[in-house]
């Protein structure tokens, strides 16, 4: 257990209640104890989801760790593309319950592939600091 809580950087928050923690401090806390279970493989759902910028980075960032250092497979459900994209070594899209793609992130981001998820065009940017391909918000 006090390796999960080293880990995930809350042995601080160790002693209190979970109505007492943001909603940063409750992601790493939850990640912290599927580690102590010593699980191979980390299910997660919107791990990001309600969080701001900063702690949303935290989170990106703790589970790339976990990965890297304890060789864990995180396979985790988002709606949130550029994450996925920026995240991920392997995507899944489904769509209805089927497989529309399962491949790199760079080859999930052509509009053929997308439009198909999505039932809508996007656009494109490269990412400042890693340059892959990212999507951007339609202009109002």
């Amino acid at each position: 257990m006090q390796e999960a809580l080293d880990m995930t950087g809350t042995t601080d928050l160790a002693e209190r209640g979970l109505a007492t923690l943001s909603g940063g401090e409750r992601q790493k806390v939850s990640i912290a104890a599927a580690l102590a279970q010593q699980t191979r493989i980390l299910l997660l759902d919107e791990p990001a989801a309600f969080l701001d910028p900063g702690h949303e980075a935290d989170i990106h960032r703790l589970l790339a760790k976990i990965n890297r250092e304890r060789e864990l497979t995180v396979v985790s459900v988002t709606h949130d593309i550029n994450s996925a994209v920026l995240m991920s070594d392997r995507i899944l899209a489904l769509k209805d319950g089927q497989k529309l793609f399962f491949g790199c992130p760079g080859e999930l981001m052509h509009n053929e592939i997308l439009q198909r998820v999505y039932d809508r065009p996007f656009q494109f940017v490269d990412h400042p600091q890693t340059g892959r391909r990212i999507v951007v918000a339609d202009a109002p």
